[in-house]
């Protein structure tokens, strides 16, 4: 059960960190493991992690979803 819990919670990880995202002033899709290796911290108001961020505030509800969605994939691994 352990083992396919944490497969379960790997593969909704990698999901969400891999999944292609539309970002507002992004040259193309991004996703957010992309753009956080693709960061440039001498050009950081222009990096597309610096869009994604900006994209989770200015649309907070399924940033709210994403983040709800790792706290149970927390509870379901603390409890396993």
């Amino acid at each position: 059960m352990l083992r396919e819990n944490l497969k379960d919670s790997g593969e909704i990880i990698e999901n969400i960190l891999t999944q292609p995202l539309s970002v507002p002033g992004a040259v193309k899709e991004v996703s957010l493991l992309e753009a956080a290796q693709n960061y440039d911290p001498q050009n950081p108001l222009t990096s597309d992690l610096h869009k994604i961020m900006l994209s989770f505030l200015q649309f907070p509800e399924p940033t709210e979803m994403m983040i709800r969605e790792l706290e149970l994939l927390q509870e379901d691994l603390k409890t396993s």
